[in-house]
Formats: C-alpha cells, structure tokens, sequence
C-alpha cells in the first residue's frame, strides 16, 4: 500500500507527487485531512532532518571557494 498526498479539487483528487499507476487504474482510498503545517513546525522539521543527516555523514566540507574557481575558468 502507498500514501500519497493530494488536494479534493472541483470533486477529483489531485496527487502532489508522481504515482506509479496506469491510465484510468482504480484504486482504494482512505483519506485524512492534513493538519496545516505552520512555518515554525515546517523548520523544525527540516531541523530534525539536518541533525540526523549531519549525526549520519557529519558535516560536509566548505567547497565555496572549488566551486568559485571551477566557475571563473
């Protein structure tokens, strides 16, 4: 089973994101109203992410100044 988020417009419900599905599939849903995410728990969020990345992989290398060079060729 796969969740994908949508929006109810004009009586059909449109996908935010791509789904692997054939032309005219049918399909069972159950659907649940999302909560409005507010910009402080959308940054929290993202938050969260970066920590878990950065405990993963530690914190990546400054290339600020390869780039710049590699662009001024």
């Amino acid at each position: 089973m796969s969740h994908v988020q949508a929006i109810f417009r004009r009586g059909v419900f449109e996908p935010l994101e791509p789904v692997d599905l054939q032309e005219e599939q049918r399909v069972r849903l159950s659907f649940e109203p999302a909560a409005e995410e507010t910009p402080q728990a959308w940054l929290n969020e993202v938050r969260r992410l970066q920590a878990g990345v950065i405990e993963r992989h530690g914190y990546l290398p400054d290339s600020v100044r390869d780039v710049a060079a590699d662009r001024g060729r």
